[in-house]
């Protein structure tokens, strides 16, 4: 009988210790000075050097949300101004992420690389979601957990709803390049790239405005929505 743990077990194990390091990093940072840098930095590492994506974001923010306020709570921190400058910090970092995921897409296109519709649907919609996703890590953190962080973290999370995040900025800002196809630069640099490419490049923009529409309809709703 072979008991050997299986390649996604193993995977499972490994990525639950990164997160519980991250919550351990995260708590300490609470006692350092710059706040907003050092969870700027832990972010950023996350997605980089741990071999996490953005698809794990939603772990990664409530791993370094819920480490943040324990550090805070533990040396008496002022909650409310240490969980915004994380919170800020780690906006930053996503957003930076989702710029660079946008670039490798349009890198991909302009080398001919041949898209599935529903992988690249996959992909953008993605990136679309980030915003959503990082809100809605904090309200699920905050009912997860107890006293003044539960209060802080839903105060934020009602906040950033209603006020955006500079991660749905970046997004909107990369669909928008995406379904302009600017990675072509301009009709005469359009005209340089091999039949591959310009087609990849197509299908790349048509992907991104269809997906861009329906993020601007939301939106718009939701604008809406408040002003009633």
């Amino acid at each position: 009988m072979n008991d050997a743990p299986s390649p996604t077990r193993e995977t499972s194990i490994l990525e639950n210790a990164q997160f519980k390091q991250l919550h351990d990093d995260a708590a300490v940072a609470a006692s350092e000075p710059d706040l907003h840098e050092r969870v700027r930095e832990l972010t950023a590492r996350a997605l980089h050097e741990r071999r996490l994506a953005l698809q794990n974001i939603g772990e990664i923010v409530g791993a370094i949300t819920a480490g943040v306020g324990s550090g805070l709570a533990a040396r008496g921190g002022e909650m409310k101004v240490g969980l915004k400058q994380a919170m800020a910090g780690i906006d930053d970092a996503v957003g930076s992420a989702a710029q660079a995921a946008s670039y490798a897409l349009q890198e991909a296109a302009a080398q001919g690389k041949a898209f599935k519709d529903a992988e690249l649907k996959a992909s953008l919609e993605q990136l679309r979601d980030l915003e959503t996703q990082l809100v809605d890590t904090l309200k699920q953190t905050a009912s997860q957990s107890g006293g003044k962080l539960k209060e802080e973290l839903g105060y934020l999370s009602d906040h950033l709803k209603h006020s955006g995040t500079r991660t749905g900025e970046q997004v909107r800002e990369a669909l928008q390049q995406l379904a302009g196809g600017v990675k072509a630069g301009s009709e005469a640099g359009r005209a340089g790239l091999s039949e591959t490419a310009s087609t990849a490049t197509v299908r790349l923009s048509q992907v991104a405005s269809g997906i861009l529409a329906a993020l601007s309809d939301s939106l718009k709703r939701q604008s809406e929505r408040l002003r009633s």
